[in-house]
């Protein structure tokens, strides 16, 4: 068996009826490769079963089997009374659950299926494994344990997940392992290149502009070996608040520059909310920064939102935490 608590997660499920499936705030292919392998799964097995998310979710993402079946909500008015079970999956703290640090949980048994290195275990159960590549890689060993056989889509909702979370295999975090499951899920049928092409290379033209400004707004502190860029929230309602604009910069730019240890990309999503994403080059723990301004992540990815500051306060509260733990 690859974790004991599979077992435990099963038996949770078995004493369910009517169970919800996240995908965390601003979703990625991880979150919502596991939330669509997840609801399939649960199908199979008899389940009554929702998948909801905070936010919307991209379209470069429509490929993916059950795609429509996400329902974005709004957690404080959402009735979760009518459900025994929520399972939460690539989720790193509860805000990114719910879409704000001002959302209480929901008051139903949940089970957190995770992989951030800052997860602080906010379930009934918790299965974090902080070594392992994506939410996605971590999922399929979970059915493996299940003895759950796998078909075309499921196989195909898992490897973008994996694809997604690893950049197309480029992180630290791959391994043998990474790649041998990979392999086993194009051998069911996940077509690599139909997954790779639609995540990488099928870019809205407005979330392209909006890179250009994020771009060019770059700041270099080179005694501190960093980059940074901060964009307000007229600039990101000009260009139509691109979905997930920030993260997909972050992911293609933020380790690339040259002379730094890690970047940081600042938006302003909302007014007087600052969403921030950090990526590190070479072994930078980026994830301490975020941590300490109240986020989580990776070590070699994290983020957080800072919440009710104006633009111009909130860049520079993390620009003071990114200073304190530069070399």
């Amino acid at each position: 068996m690859n974790y004991q608590k599979s077992e435990k997660i099963l038996k949770e499920i078995n004493s369910a009826k009517n169970i919800l499936v996240n995908c965390h705030l601003s979703p990625d292919a991880d979150s919502v490769g596991c939330a669509l392998s997840m609801f399939q799964i649960l199908k199979k097995i008899g389940k009554k079963v929702k998948v909801v998310s905070p936010s919307n979710v991209t379209d470069n993402l429509k490929f993916l089997p059950y795609f429509g079946e996400i329902q974005k909500i709004n957690f404080k008015k959402f009735n979760f009374n009518n459900y025994d079970l929520f399972l939460v999956l690539d989720t790193p703290s509860p805000d990114y659950l719910t879409g704000s640090k001002k959302t209480p949980l929901p008051k139903i048994p949940i089970i957190v299926i995770d992989h951030h290195q800052t997860n602080p275990k906010f379930g009934k159960v918790n299965l974090i494994d902080r070594n392992i590549s994506s939410a996605a890689e971590l999922l399929f060993l979970v059915l493996e344990d299940w003895n759950i056989k796998l078909d075309k889509n499921i196989a195909t909702t898992i490897l973008a997940g994996i694809i997604g979370d690893t950049n197309v295999f480029r992180y630290p975090s791959v391994t043998v392992q990474t790649l041998n499951i990979s392999r086993s899920l194009m051998q069911l049928g996940a077509d690599k290149n139909e997954i790779i092409f639609n995540i990488f290379s099928s870019v809205d033209i407005n979330r392209i502009k909006f890179w250009g400004e994020i771009l060019a707004g770059f700041k270099m502190e080179k005694d501190k070996k960093f980059a940074w860029t901060a964009v307000s929230y007229e600039i990101y309602e000009k260009y139509n608040s691109p979905e997930s604009g920030r993260e997909s910069a972050s992911s293609n730019f933020g380790q690339i520059i040259e002379g730094t240890d890690f970047s940081i990309f600042m938006t302003e999503e909302q007014k007087n909310i600052l969403s921030v994403g950090l990526r590190s080059r070479k072994n930078f723990d980026v994830s301490k920064i975020a941590h300490d301004l109240g986020g989580g992540g990776h070590k070699a990815a994290a983020g957080v939102k800072i919440e009710g500051v104006e633009f111009e306060e909130a860049v520079e509260k993390v620009l003071k935490v990114a200073r304190k733990y530069a070399k």
